[in-house]
């Protein structure tokens, strides 16, 4: 594991960062919290600006599970499983850009 400072690693670090705090306030059920809708945003703007691509299908998936999780009055069961989904997807993201920084 080496890390190379680039400008681009750098930036995708701080785009991590944002997202553990998304995981973080969702796993600690804060469901109307807009930072996971803000990191989302962000690493769309991210992947747009950058030859570094995150997987689309995951991306977007991540992306209308946390605008229902924000969004929508759900039961206890399936809001349950909608976070849980929420998390995973943020979790795998978190790893695939770790995988490309320390590379």
């Amino acid at each position: 594991m080496a890390f190379n400072a680039t400008s681009l690693n750098v930036t995708e670090l701080l785009v991590i960062s944002l997202a553990v705090v998304a995981a973080i306030l969702v796993l600690r059920k804060r469901y109307e919290s807009n930072v996971p809708l803000l990191f989302y945003f962000v690493l769309v703007v991210f992947n747009n600006m950058s030859d570094r691509g995150t997987n689309p299908y995951l991306l977007y998936a991540g992306l209308i599970l946390a605008l229902l999780l924000r969004f929508e009055f759900m039961g206890g069961s399936f809001a349950k499983l909608v976070a849980f989904l929420t998390t995973a997807s943020l979790g795998v993201i978190i790893w695939m850009m770790m995988s490309e920084v320390f590379a």
